[in-house]
């Protein structure tokens, strides 16, 4: 099985790879961005970034899998065609976030950069320094979020 890319977390500087979220903090179908999965080590379709300013939970960056809709060309529209595959149209585009509009990255990707989307979330996110498939003793911790606030983080000896 191919490993999974990781969502990053920013507290104090230091930067945590997301082994664990209780729940997740960031949807983008909340905000009608519709990521694809473009390759098997991102099913999600996208990779986020999160950030601990002052406290306050903050979605810093997004990387999207995005491909355009395409149409089939050679044939006319089909008016008996339900899945509009052959709908004649430009692509659509992705919405802005938070103000941000994203730019092309690599390959299939697009690229939400400084997004800084305050978020409200409560629940638990596990992060860890170094290698997330061995880490060392105190390279992880659990950050505990309410209403978007860091609340209490403690360093956990083992996440899996």
């Amino acid at each position: 099985m191919t490993a999974q890319v990781l969502d990053g977390l920013r507290v104090d500087g230091i930067g945590y790879c997301l082994v664990q979220a209780e729940p997740g903090p960031f949807s983008p179908w909340d905000y009608g961005i519709e990521p694809h999965s473009i390759c098997s080590s991102n099913w999600a379709g996208y990779v986020a970034g999160f950030e601990v300013l002052g406290r306050r939970l903050y979605l810093a960056s997004l990387s999207v899998g995005w491909a355009p809709p395409r149409r089939i060309t050679g044939r006319d529209p089909a008016g008996d065609d339900p899945l509009g595959l052959l709908a004649v149209g430009g692509p659509q585009e992705l919405p802005a976030l938070n103000g941000v509009m994203p730019e092309s990255s690599t390959g299939s990707y697009m690229a939400y950069s400084n997004v800084q989307l305050p978020l409200d979330y409560t629940g638990r996110l596990i992060g860890c320094m170094g290698d997330v498939a061995a880490p060392k003793p105190d390279d992880c911790r659990v950050f505990v979020f309410e209403a978007g606030i860091l609340v209490d983080t403690q360093v956990v000896q083992s996440v899996f």
